[in-house]
């Protein structure tokens, strides 16, 4: 994909100026403002348009202005407040608003004004984990999605860090399914925090490890998707102990599941899951109706 070329900032309605006229008797104007329809009224020069053009063009302009009235004296604008020049960061963020562009200003810039994504303690747990979804993160440009990938551009990738436009909206969903669920026999049954790259050795770790000589080691099964129709993975500690087995990668929403040192069927495991999440999911609930 092509880098997105940063566009020249250009004064819009909103934008609070400050005037300094150097001239035989100078004069200065601490405040003024552009308004709705791009004019910004100029003492002795009167109403000039300025919306939509850069702060260059708007000095000749003024100045051509002020000839009438003052052959020698020279225009000098500054930007006081970029308050025309806004963006939106809204979704799972530490501080979701409108930010004002005081200067190019570029996606990882942004979402850094907002604070990250948001991130709490895990129930039952110190660990933190991030509640936003980084990878479905979306810069809405004119009511359309821009084709960038927002932790490319977190990482500093240029081709993805475009710079902001008036008006665009960062779009941070909130993260689902971003625990790990482990059950079963295992020392401590809990919820475990999701991060890319996350195998089953570090979300067996994260529950205490297996109940000796009380689970198999040899049928650990992991389920993907929803329950009414799941697809059951099967594991073995005992392989990736003798380092013969595969380290599986867990998915975002899984269930990891530490059958006994008895046969279990995909039903059985179903079956005795379907409890036990539906009591996780109502916890949940009524820690989010606390907050």
């Amino acid at each position: 994909m092509a880098p997105i070329p940063p566009e020249p900032f250009v004064l819009k309605p909103g934008d609070v100026l400050s005037l300094r006229i150097i001239s035989v008797t100078p004069f200065e104007v601490g405040r003024m403002s552009v308004d709705d329809l791009g004019v910004l009224y100029v003492p002795l020069v009167g109403a000039v348009q300025v919306g939509g053009i850069s702060m260059d063009v708007a000095e000749a302009r003024i100045q051509e202005g002020l000839r009438r009235f003052d052959k020698y004296g020279v225009v000098s604008l500054s930007l006081v407040e970029p308050a025309g020049h806004q963006a939106s960061v809204l979704g799972a963020v530490e501080k979701p608003g409108i930010y004002p562009l005081g200067g190019p200003t570029r996606v990882s810039e942004l979402l850094a004004k907002a604070g990250g994504t948001r991130v709490g303690e895990l129930e039952r747990s110190a660990e933190l984990i991030e509640y936003g979804d980084l990878e479905s993160t979306r810069l809405i440009r004119a009511g359309v999605a821009l084709p960038i990938s927002v932790p490319e551009a977190v990482m500093g990738n240029p081709r993805h860090d475009v710079q902001i436009k008036s008006g665009d909206v960062l779009y941070v969903p909130a993260l689902r399914g971003a625990a790990i669920a482990v059950y079963g026999d295992v020392r401590e049954p809990r919820s475990v925090p999701w991060r890319k790259g996350l195998r089953l050795s570090e979300a067996l770790a994260g529950a205490g490890g297996l109940v000796r000589n009380a689970a198999d080691y040899a049928d650990v099964r992991v389920i993907r998707g929803p329950l009414s129709k799941p697809r059951v993975y099967r594991a073995s500690v005992t392989d990736l102990i003798g380092g013969k087995g595969t380290d599986v990668e867990l998915a975002r929403g899984d269930v990891v599941f530490v059958t006994s040192h008895w046969y279990y069927t995909t039903t059985d495991v179903i079956q005795r899951l379907i409890p036990l999440l539906s009591v996780g999911a109502a916890a949940a609930v009524s820690t989010q109706l606390q907050r």
